[in-house]
């Protein structure tokens, strides 16, 4: 095949998506929707890709920024031939496959199932379908595979709109009929310049115009509505967990969301009300859940997720278990071994291999140490009402239950923290730190006592 550039046409609103941001940049498992259609045309090997941007330009371009993609603007929508005229310096006679940033289930066999068709016989091609309900579509009327003309709803006769056959406008133009772009007018009711119209130009010219009948819609439909949208993430989900499980993860429900972004290794099993989102990595023999949260960190291989647990941002190392009920917030990391329990946070701090804190406690901007044991209840104080910080806990220290630890301040190895102690000043290695008041008995003031009392 000669050179192949690819166009993706994303500059329309949207109108029916109620939204104030661009339509393509809506959100399928947490990607903009556009980002799935450019990761398909860079499949296809292009000598470029060109997004035609418009509404909303500045927010879709700076996204588009992490892609190697060129941007051109439609500065007035006038329609689609009028968009894709806009990328015309750039694809310099190239054959030009059309995509659409508001389509993206397309999967890659399709769009190479599409160009072996068109390289039969070098000429227009669009990608066509069926549908029950073709309202609203552009209507393609054949003759066997050759395209006699497309129809726009708003232009259908009433036979016309009988027919399901309609266009999805994929299509691919041969670099040397580029040109009829620019002999549509705009002869319809919207007054705009239709791409479809190139079948009408090309006819007057005998050039023929074919269509690759594709047989499942739903791929290669727009989402033009939020209830679409809804759809599409099913869908998209559905491919994603099937993904992984031919990869080698269990997923105990299909009640379980995962971006499309994040990793997971073999043998990692995750229960039901599980979400797994961002750039999430997972490694091998992993356990998470049930009614997880997990955004934007790396788990390595045989971590124990526990139930109910939220965390973001963070790192936890082979063999660590995390949970049930606990918080971890970012730039925490977790070493070996570590446990962290129930209704425990951790903010911002590294804890080294096989420290624990099993219950009830708030470890913020803290540096803890190896094999240290931080007790129920137990609070680093690291904000002072202005600034954060910073609490260290050197190896092997045992902290006591009730404890807060007033930061800036360092408990040295081996020491012992009693219970019920507010630390305010450094704690010397291997020494005992305790500031509890002396314990009063008052006599008589017993139970019996008290009541007599009242009464």
């Amino acid at each position: 095949m000669q050179r192949l550039s690819v166009v993706i046409l994303a500059a329309g609103k949207g109108e029916r998506m109620l939204s104030k941001k661009p339509k393509v940049m809506h959100e399928i498992m947490g990607k903009p929707m556009v980002s799935y259609v450019v990761r398909r045309a860079k499949e296809l090997l292009p000598t470029r890709i060109v997004v035609v941007l418009g509404h909303g330009r500045e927010l879709v371009e700076g996204y588009l920024k992490e892609f190697d993609v060129e941007c051109a603007v439609q500065e007035e929508q006038k329609g689609t031939a009028h968009a894709l005229l806009t990328a015309e310096e750039s694809v310099h006679g190239d054959d030009v496959l059309v995509l659409y940033g508001d389509v993206p289930l397309i999967e890659g066999s399709t769009l190479n199932d599409l160009l072996s068709f068109y390289e039969k016989d070098r000429a227009v091609v669009f990608m066509t379908t069926k549908v029950e309900n073709p309202f609203g579509y552009g209507r393609v009327i054949v003759e066997g595979d050759r395209i006699e003309r497309i129809v726009e709803e708003i232009d259908a006769t009433p036979e016309e709109k009988e027919v399901r056959r309609i266009n999805t406008g994929i299509c691919l133009i041969p670099g040397e009929l580029f040109g009829l772009l620019k002999k549509i007018g705009p002869d319809n009711r919207k007054g705009e310049y239709y791409l479809t119209d190139i079948c009408r130009v090309a006819g007057q010219e005998g050039i023929k115009v074919r269509a690759y009948d594709h047989p499942r819609a739903s791929e290669v439909l727009g989402i033009n509505s939020r209830k679409e949208l809804l759809d599409a993430n099913i869908t998209m989900k559905d491919r994603i967990l099937e993904a992984h499980m031919g990869s080698g993860v269990s997923f105990l429900d299909r009640n379980i969301y995962v971006d499309a972004d994040v990793t997971i290794g073999k043998d990692t099993t995750v229960y039901p009300n599980t979400y797994l989102m961002g750039k999430t990595r997972i490694g091998e023999d992993v356990t998470i859940g049930p009614n997880v949260l997990i955004r934007d960190s790396v788990i390595h291989d045989r971590v124990s997720i526990e139930g109910f647990v939220v965390m973001e941002g963070a790192e936890v190392e082979t063999g660590a278990k995390v949970g049930p009920f606990s918080r971890v917030r970012p730039a925490t990391v977790l070493r070996r071994g570590v446990e962290i329990g129930n209704f425990v946070e951790v903010k911002n701090s590294r804890l080294d291999e096989d420290t624990k804190a099993n219950h009830l406690a708030y470890i913020g901007d803290s540096e803890v140490g190896k094999d240290v044991n931080i007790g129920a209840g137990t609070i680093t104080c690291n904000y002072d009402g202005t600034r954060k910080h910073t609490t260290v806990i050197e190896d092997r220290v045992f902290v006591g239950s009730n404890t807060e630890l007033v930061a800036p301040v360092r408990i040295g190895r081996n020491a012992v923290v009693g219970a019920g102690s507010t630390i305010t000043r450094d704690v010397p290695e291997g020494a005992l730190a305790v500031t509890r008041v002396e314990q009063r008995h008052v006599e008589g003031y017993g139970r019996g006592r008290r009541r007599r009392c009242v009464e």
